[in-house]
């Protein structure tokens, strides 16, 4: 039940896990399309089958990194929040 108020919070980000799903949809439309492409006689084939998954890569971190920082800062500032807590009696 925390996890579903967190997502309609916002609190939780579900964004991550969606361009993961997308990721692999372009990843496996690259592939077909060049599956269709050698099929066709196409000499073009090589292209999208070595580049094609490379790019979506690519372009997918990219998407991913502003999401990536947000959790770092988030992490950096929930331990800024924390108070220091002395362990040997000194200041």
């Amino acid at each position: 039940m925390k996890l579903l108020i967190d997502i309609l919070t916002f609190r939780r980000m579900i964004s991550p896990f969606v361009l993961q799903i997308l990721f692999w949809a372009g990843v496996a439309g690259s592939l077909f399309g060049s599956y269709v492409l050698y099929t066709l006689g196409n000499w073009a084939w090589i292209f999208p089958l070595l580049l094609g998954p490379l790019l979506v890569r690519v372009i997918f971190e990219g998407a991913l990194l502003s999401f990536r920082m947000y959790d770092r800062l988030s992490e950096i500032a929930e331990h800024m929040q924390k108070p220091d807590i002395q362990t040997d009696g000194e200041i």
